[in-house]
């Protein structure tokens, strides 16, 4: 009630003004950066896993499959690598297809 009062009462300095954000500029929390595989690998060493297990548990952590698989970090990395440079459009199907003037 006592905000209602002062917000009322005329005079020099008892205007109340909001702020609100547009529609058209929604702010949309940034992700986090996602940690190097190797990192991810080394702490869960760290944490008393095999470089096996890590490894494996590394390759879940990022979307592979790990079925019937053992993933080595190398492999990890590269496959990883590979999977990035499609995504931005640097590596496709087409790829190898036209061979290169001597």
């Amino acid at each position: 009630m006592a905000l209602a009062a002062a917000a009322s009462a005329g005079g020099p300095g008892s205007e109340v003004t909001t702020s609100t954000l547009s529609p058209e500029q929604p702010t949309a929390p940034t992700p986090a950066p996602t940690p190097a595989p190797r990192a991810v690998w080394r702490l869960l060493q760290m944490k008393g896993m095999t470089p096996d297990e890590a490894a494996s548990l590394t390759a879940f952590l990022y979307g592979l499959p790990t079925t019937d698989l053992r993933w080595t970090l190398p492999q990890l990395n590269q496959l990883l690598f590979l999977q990035r440079l499609h995504q931005i459009g640097r590596f496709g199907g087409d790829d190898g297809d036209h061979k290169l003037p001597h």
